[in-house]
């Protein structure tokens, strides 16, 4: 890090991997809004269903993201149409009544019912927040997270959240984290981004100047490739890093 950790003002957070992930059980939920909609749809076809989507939308997302890292909600919403659309279509769902079970799903997802925080992730800001830090989000996400967000408590802690279709770019790119360095009236050297992806979180933080701690929730050994940073398992570890 560039700075002491008790020289620290500023904490921001990746959120997806990082504060929250989709429910474990994410094909039950699905097949769960399908029946409220009117649809009746077996769970393991959606969770094979969902398995070759995700696939599939990696590769569509890495294409339709260009160098630059230029995003917004208009084409982030034509990606999460064509993803849900491709499902509902993969498990068989009728096309006179695509349309509306599409809906179903969207609000759902647009909603904190597809998702739960990670156990260590209020505790710790809570923790972090009594010390007096300032807390923020940056994510690469769409522009319903805040108010899912919102819904699990988040708001209580975060001071701000920067979401890269509302800011017209998303992380590694370093407008996204000068907005963050702006909002919280901190330097880079005042300052730590904590999130799961190296290339977006770890790198994007630094090309600023600001520290970087690279969650890896998975438990494998570290790579090489993250040398010189600090790497923690589990949010509450950044206790005894940050003063």
């Amino acid at each position: 890090m560039s700075a002491p950790c008790s020289a620290i003002t500023l904490v921001t957070f990746d959120v997806g991997g990082t504060l929250l992930t989709f429910r474990p059980d994410l094909a039950r939920a699905y097949a769960e809004v399908l029946s409220e909609a009117g649809c009746e749809v077996p769970e393991e076809r959606i969770a094979v269903a969902l398995e070759l989507e995700n696939r599939a939308a990696g590769l569509r997302r890495a294409e339709s993201v260009p160098p630059d890292h230029r995003v917004s909600v208009e084409v982030g919403n034509r990606r999460r149409q064509l993803f849900v659309a491709n499902v509902l279509r993969a498990v068989n769902v009728p096309e006179e009544r695509l349309d509306h079970c599409a809906a179903a799903i969207h609000a759902a997802l647009d909603s904190s019912r597809m998702y739960q925080p990670y156990d260590d992730a209020l505790p710790v800001l809570r923790a972090l927040s009594e010390r007096g830090l300032k807390l923020g989000a940056i994510a690469n996400t769409w522009p319903s997270m805040p108010r899912i967000l919102m819904d699990f408590g988040f708001g209580d802690y975060l001071g701000f959240w920067l979401i890269s279709e509302f800011m017209g770019v998303e992380k590694p790119h370093p407008a996204i984290f000068e907005k963050a360095l702006e909002i919280g009236a901190a330097k880079p050297a005042q300052a730590i981004h904590v999130g799961d992806d190296y290339a977006r979180d770890v790198l994007g933080a630094q090309s600023v100047g600001m520290g970087a701690v690279l969650l890896d929730r998975s438990g494998q050994p570290a790579s090489e490739a993250h040398d010189g940073v600090p790497v923690i398992r589990r949010l509450d570890e950044l206790l005894e890093m940050i003063g």
